[in-house]
């Protein structure tokens, strides 16, 4: 897979048209299977998703997406990172196959079932305290000391409740204070997406992305995270991304690509955690 290339808008075009026809979605009660599901990926790189789990492709030079599934928000969500003039991200697939999914996940309703997951992505104030795995260190370190929906972007200390629902609307937003380890305080809009087939969470920058606290790395809207979750009949297949438009992304470009992979595999790890907690009670 060639990490560098640039944009292809042609193929990205072609995409956007395949994804308005109809039939291109499932409907609701209807879980497509992974193959319907995956973008073209060589065979090694199916193998290695199967087997590990998961596939990472890091973009250093353009964020053209490469690893983005066939569902009915894809091309949405495309087309934000295409018009986002981003020159740098981390795309993940991940895949967890149905047997070491709870059996709860298995034996409920599929409304109930579309619910959790989607509330899930809502609850917001789970990921404080979640923790990666630094490689460099050889340890577990955390990374969001805090994190809460908020009201107001001024008033950031002022938690409110995470913003959990009985009935999914097709579109919501919200906004979320968190501090990390390597971004320090933020602020950001979070927009809930639900489609027929898959749901959605996308985070914007609201507030600057200052590297330890100090070191400007992008201005607000400009960076992007995005996961989205794919009920499948083998699984759960899930995508996450975290790119940005970055300001001199060579003076810390080995040091981002640490940061920004570390972030999507610890946000994919813990929305497995919150599955396996929901779904055992």
């Amino acid at each position: 897979m060639n990490y560098k290339k640039l944009i292809n808008y042609s193929a990205i075009f072609l995409f956007f048209t395949l994804a308005a026809l109809p039939g291109f979605s499932q409907s609701p009660g209807t879980l497509p299977s992974l193959n319907d599901i995956l973008p073209a990926i060589s065979s090694s790189d199916n193998s290695a998703l199967m087997n590990d789990g998961e596939l990472l492709c890091f973009h250093s030079d353009g964020v053209s997406p490469e690893l983005l599934p066939n569902t009915s928000l894809t091309a949405g969500i495309a087309r934000q990172m295409v018009t986002g003039d981003l020159n740098i991200g981390i795309e993940g697939l991940f895949f967890t196959p149905l047997s070491e999914l709870p059996e709860k996940y298995r034996g409920i309703t599929p409304d109930e079932r579309r619910l959790t997951l989607y509330n899930i992505l809502r609850s917001v104030s789970t990921l404080q305290g979640l923790e990666y795995y630094s490689a460099s260190r050889g340890e577990m370190r955390l990374l969001f000391e805090e994190s809460w929906a908020i009201a107001d972007v001024k008033k950031p200390k002022a938690s409110l409740a995470d913003p959990l629902v009985s009935t999914i609307p097709a579109e919501d937003t919200i906004m979320i204070h968190q501090k990390d380890k390597s971004f320090n305080n933020n602020e950001s809009a979070m927009t809930f997406r639900a489609g027929s087939n898959a749901f959605a969470a996308d985070i914007t920058n609201l507030t600057p992305m200052r590297y330890k606290g100090f070191i400007r790395i992008a201005d607000p809207g400009d960076m992007q995270i995005h996961l989205i979750v794919v009920p499948v009949e083998e699984g759960l297949l899930m995508y996450g991304t975290m790119s940005a438009k970055t300001l001199n992304v060579k003076a810390f470009l080995e040091r981002a690509q640490n940061s920004f992979t570390n972030r999507v595999i610890a946000l994919t790890g813990w929305y497995r955690t919150r599955l396996g907690e929901e779904f055992s009670n």
